[in-house]
């Protein structure tokens, strides 16, 4: 059977990733001071970035599909 090629990372990610760089030196760059919201912005993206690739990583389905398909066999049986 054909298996895909799993890529080390998505054009998705590599978007989120190069934007939160770019986005880190903007902020370093003009707004050099912490508390300023601005921040947010970068962290939020680069969050979302690691989530997105380590959740690709990751069995973030915990084996719910094994039980679910337990389930269904034990509904049809009964």
């Amino acid at each position: 059977m054909y298996e895909p090629k799993r890529e080390f990372i998505t054009t998705s990610e590599t978007i989120l990733f190069v934007s939160s760089l770019f986005m880190w030196l903007y902020t370093v760059q003009y707004f050099e001071t912490v508390d300023s919201a601005w921040w947010i912005l970068p962290l939020m993206t680069f969050l979302l970035f690691l989530r997105s690739f380590i959740g690709r990583r990751v069995d973030l389905s915990f084996n719910w599909a094994e039980e679910e398909e337990a389930r269904k066999s034990d509904q049809k049986k009964g």
